[in-house]
Order: structure tokens, then sequence, then C-alpha cells
């Protein structure tokens, strides 16, 4: 079973990530000022990039706050499932708001690469002072809402962590273009920011490849893996039709189920055997849904 499912009650969940979400907000917000700040003084294109890409993160914050307040939702007549899809949505909008700003700065960072007017930013030693103090905040509030989001089982914190993640290694890659720019390599700047939209253009792949299997319903584990857990289960002849896909933290699985010949008219043993097929894949798989359908054996299948 899982960690939300044993450990935390709904409303523990929702209150355990709408304090990660808060602190991590007032901690990008900060990261983004500071960012803004320098780039603004020393003119640098690649620190103000660096800085929407951070507010990207103050975005997603803000999105989490609102989604968390549906995606914990219990259950009703509307959505017998839960409304868990709705934080994978959210995980997917991420994506998103980050193919956006990839897009808005490379048509910037190109337009510079080929102007016609010479830009000299001026980087100074308080420009880096502040981008190693962001640096440091970011690693801080990617490792919290990683941790946080693990233990929570929140597929949007874990998307929201590895952005963060990436804005350490685009902070770290502005450094370095920031010092070549300062010893007289002028033209880095504009190619520090495609550097910057490559970073956001890969991470937004990234959540995309995690979160639309979800969205369309992909099987989460080999169907053939269930089939195999399935027909250890004594008693149980054989298993067809199988379907699974997944929510949240959660697996919902369907099957078709023939028990052996001799059990199949006892409705206490059929029980027993679909209650074991239950466990096994709970304990194989985590938090899991089955609903399972008991057939008797076509004819001439008894043996």
């Amino acid at each position: 079973m899982s960690i939300r499912a044993n450990e935390l009650t709904n409303g523990a969940y929702r209150r355990g990530v709408r304090r990660v979400l808060l602190i991590t907000l007032f901690l990008n917000i900060t990261v983004v000022i500071g960012k803004l700040i320098v780039g603004l003084l020393a003119g640098s294109l690649s620190v103000i990039s660096d800085a929407i890409h951070s507010a990207v993160d103050s975005i997603n914050n803000i999105v989490g706050l609102v989604v968390m307040k549906y995606a914990a939702a219990e259950p009703d007549e509307g959505h017998p499932y839960g409304h868990a899809k709705f934080e994978t949505l959210a995980a997917f909008a991420i994506a998103g708001f980050l193919f956006v700003t990839c897009y808005q700065i490379g048509i910037s960072a190109i337009g510079r690469l080929f102007s016609q007017l010479e830009s000299h930013p001026a980087i100074s030693g308080l420009t880096f002072v502040m981008m190693i103090v962001t640096i440091v905040i970011n690693i801080i509030v990617a490792t919290y809402e990683k941790r946080e989001g693990q233990r929570l089982r929140s597929d949007f914190l874990v998307a929201d962590a590895m952005h963060t993640r990436s804005d350490v290694l685009v902070s770290c890659s502005v450094m370095v273009s920031l010092y070549l720019i300062k010893i007289g390599y002028f033209w880095l700047d504009p190619v520090g920011s495609l550097l910057v939209a490559a970073f956001i253009a890969w991470n937004g792949y990234r959540i995309f490849k995690a979160t639309v299997p979800v969205l369309v319903d992909a099987a989460p584990v080999p169907l053939t893996r269930i089939a195999e857990i399935v027909q250890s289960v004594p008693g149980v002849h054989s298993v067809h039709d199988v379907r699974s896909r997944a929510q949240g933290d959660e697996i919902f699985i369907e099957m078709h189920l023939h028990v052996a010949g001799e059990i199949e008219r006892d409705h206490i043993a059929s029980h027993a055997i679909t209650e074991e097929v239950e466990r096994r894949l709970e304990k194989e798989f985590g938090r899991v849904t089955a609903t399972i359908h008991v057939e008797p054996l076509p004819r001439g299948k008894h043996n």
C-alpha cells in the first residue's frame, strides 16, 4: 500500500503539499527578484532569461496551490475514481509553460545574436555574488521539494522539483558565460540565453513523457506481469482481458478470472482467491484497486 493510503489522511496530504508550495513559492520569488535585478543592472540577456526561467517556478507554485484544492478531493458521483488526475494535468501544464518560455527566450536571443547593434553587458562582482546566492537557494528548494514530493507521492511536486533542479544547471552555465562575457566575449550573452532555452525544452519534454501516458490511460505496468502474478495464486486456472490504468499513486486493474474446476461453484473459496489476487497485486505494485470478474470454465477445460 502507498504512503499516502496508510500514513496520510486526505486532509494531511493536501496540507502537506500546500505547505511545500508556499515555502518554495517564497524562495522562488526571492530568486526571481535577485536575478532580475542583477540582469537589468548588467544588461545581460542570459541573466534576464535565467530570471524568466525561474519565474516559471513561481507560476507553477501558484498553479499547484489552486489545483491542490481539487486534486486531493474525495471521490464523488461525478468523479468516482477521484480527482488525482487534476494533479497530473497540472504537471502537464508545467511542461506547456516551459515550451512557451523556451520559445520567447529563443526568439530574443536569436534577435540579439544577429543584431547589427553591439551589446556589451556590464558584468560586476555583484552579478556573480547574486548568481551564487540564487544557485544555493535553488539547490535547497529542489532537494526539499523532491524529498517531500516523493514522501507525499505528489506528481506535481516531483515535476516542479525537476524544473527547479534544472535552474541550478542553467544558472551554472550562465555563470560560466558571464565570466567569458566579462573578459570580452560579448557574443556569448545571447548564446547563453539559447542554452537556457535548450535546458527548458529538455525539461518540458521529460515532464511530457511522464504525464502523457497517465492522461491517456496507458498501461502503467506490463499486462503480462499482472497475468503472471494472478496465475501464481493457488486455485486460479487462467486469466484474460486484463486492463490497467494509473491515477495519482493508485493503479486500477480489471480482469476476467477462471478458477479451478473443483471450486468454481464454491463462492466462499472463489472470493478467497480473488482476495489473495488483490493482496499479491498490492504487494507488487503498491496501491491497487482490482475489479475481478469470476467466470465459469468453458466446457472441456476443467482439467
